[in-house]
């Protein structure tokens, strides 16, 4: 394998008449699947655009502060999902869940402060 470059496991649904295909195509070329399906994915990936930069890891400070108000947000949102005469919807529960694993996150950047 060239330097620089990895490996990515992963399936491959096919019919049994694609699958045949696929076969067929392969010793037509006598190429191997791994090299089909990397010529194709990088031919595919190279025109398109850079994806944005990666958003910088706050700085501890930052850490702490983007922690306490993802805390308070949480000690807010919290009460109504157990409200007893009201269910929460989908979104709140899904936002409350999102907010508590950036705590974690949040927790592992800042020490956990």
């Amino acid at each position: 394998m060239p330097e620089g470059h990895f490996t990515i496991p992963t399936r491959i649904y096919l019919t049994l008449g694609q699958r045949a295909r696929l076969r067929h195509l392969l010793e037509r070329e006598d190429r191997d699947l791994d090299e089909w399906l990397t010529e194709l994915a990088t031919a595919h990936l190279d025109v398109l655009p850079e994806p944005p930069p990666v958003a910088a890891q706050p700085s501890g400070t930052e850490a702490v502060a983007a922690l306490r108000q993802r805390r308070a947000e949480l000690r807010r949102l919290r009460p109504k999902l157990n409200d007893p005469y009201n269910a929460p919807p989908v979104w709140l529960v899904q936002m409350v869940a999102d907010l508590e694993a950036e705590v974690r996150r949040l927790e592992s950047v800042s020490g956990g402060q």
